[in-house]
């Protein structure tokens, strides 16, 4: 019985001793970067779903207005081996703060053991799988994605979000690109000019000398110079060049053999001096040119929609910013960031930036009729930056810029401390009391959300 007593004891310290040491493992982890979890799951961003032939090079373009340029051969299964069965893909975009709070990315960063925050230019997660199993990026056929981005400084590198090890791993640099809706226009294939009426500067051209005859098979048609300035040239000859796109370069070839520079060049489109006439002319070169306008006709619908997306983005980012901020980002040039994807999961354009300084409180919540509430999942964010700052304990923030802070009920209703809030705190150290406005009703979308932080 003494022997029973004594493994008895031992058992009890032992057991003190493991549950001491899991308290002391899980204070220790508080201030680990949590992992994925999405704060409010029916709000949470939704994927897009791609089922793709591995074997073809494919491209997806995003509703978000990122593009997908998947080449064949892309996928790994896990022996090594490339895939060749129909592939499932994920894909979804952060783009703004709101977007990364309702993802439950964590956004911190450890440099030279200091604790950082990143900011974003852009972030993606993309995942591929099979039925029963999850792919891997095959490194010698590599995904390429294109994202919207709102920053034009080059100052970003590339991550991907470590799971095992819950941390971000640095992988390199994006290459980043701007242009604008008319440069992206321009760049489409030219089509064929169509017939055009007469106006006050149409002219015929004749031969008066009837040499070589070249000419009759104009002498009916109208010339409409494409400046829409009149032409009262003559030569010694008269050349008419077809540029096959529509147009017709109209030559006036100067009286005086060794004046070359005198000739006179006309860009014209053919011309019909009535409407009957044109009419025809018109119904033939659509027939002629049906597919190529069709081509043409999707390629300028698809050009609108993507600066529509952007400009819809660009609007919604503006409301994390600063007026001065704003002012930078006008929206004249679209600004693409392209990154190849090493791994699967979150991908991010970022840097790291320090935490707010100025002032740290230490927040008592309480809600309209100045009762206590306890709040979790609390973010600040400030205009400026596109990044979020997440607390537990203490609020970090910077007196002199806009503040905005919102965290979660018990009941998982929205409170938030706006920017008219953040004015009227005269304290900015030590304990100081944050009544915080309440949303009544669960909130289950990123519309729903924005419309409560940012009212119209």
């Amino acid at each position: 019985m003494k022997i029973f007593k004594n493994f008895l004891g031992l058992f009890v310290l032992t057991l003190l001793f493991i549950s001491c040491k899991n308290e002391n493992t899980n204070s220790k982890n508080e201030d680990v970067i949590p992992i994925i979890n999405p704060p409010l799951p029916k709000a949470n961003i939704k994927y897009d779903n791609y089922r793709l032939n591995p074997n073809k090079d494919t491209i997806i373009h995003h509703k978000s207005g990122a593009i997908l340029e998947i080449p064949k051969n892309a996928f790994l299964n896990s022996k090594g081996e490339i895939v060749t069965d129909s592939v499932d893909i994920q894909f979804r975009t952060f783009s703004n703060p709101l977007e990364i709070y309702l993802g439950g990315i964590p956004m911190n960063f450890n440099v030279n053991n200091q604790e950082m925050v990143f900011e974003s230019a852009g972030m993606f997660e993309i995942n591929a799988n099979l039925p029963e199993e999850n792919l891997k990026v095959n490194p010698e056929n590599k995904i390429n994605v294109s994202l919207n981005s709102f920053s034009n400084d080059s100052n970003f590198n590339t991550y991907d979000f470590n799971t095992e090890s819950n941390v971000w791993i640095e992988t390199g640099k994006d290459k980043k690109n701007e242009i604008s809706k008319e440069e992206a226009l321009k760049k489409l294939p030219e089509l064929p000019a169509p017939p055009k009426l007469t106006t006050k500067a149409a002219f015929k051209i004749l031969d008066e000398r009837d040499e070589s005859n070249t000419l009759a098979e104009y002498n009916n048609v109208w010339f409409e110079p494409i400046n829409g300035e009149k032409v009262g040239y003559s030569g010694k000859d008269i050349k008419v060049k077809d540029l096959k796109n529509g147009t017709y370069e109209v030559t006036f070839e100067s009286w005086y053999d060794l004046k070359k520079d005198d000739d006179k060049k006309v860009i014209c489109y053919l011309a019909f001096d009535n409407n009957a006439s044109y009419s025809k002319a018109l119904k033939r070169y659509q027939n002629k040119y049906a597919k190529r306008i069709k081509e043409d006709k999707q390629k300028r619908e698809k050009i609108e929609r993507e600066w529509a997306i952007y400009d819809k983005q660009l609007e919604e980012y503006k409301l994390f910013f600063a007026k001065n901020e704003i002012e930078k980002t006008n929206g004249s040039q679209k600004i693409i960031r392209s990154l190849e994807v090493n791994n699967f999961g979150f991908v991010n354009v970022d840097r790291p930036i320090d935490f707010p300084q100025g002032g740290v409180i230490n927040p008592i919540y309480v809600d309209a009729n100045n009762n206590k509430i306890q709040l979790k999942e609390v973010v600040l964010i400030e205009t400026g930056r596109n990044s979020l700052y997440r607390y537990k304990n203490e609020i970090k923030f910077n007196p002199n810029n806009e503040n905005l802070l919102w965290g979660l009920t018990e009941e998982g209703k929205l409170a938030y401390f706006t920017k008219q809030d953040f004015k009227k705190i005269t304290q900015i150290n030590g304990n100081v009391t944050l009544k915080m406005n309440i949303h009544p009703e669960e909130l289950k979308s990123y519309d729903e959300i924005i419309a409560v932080l940012f009212p119209q």
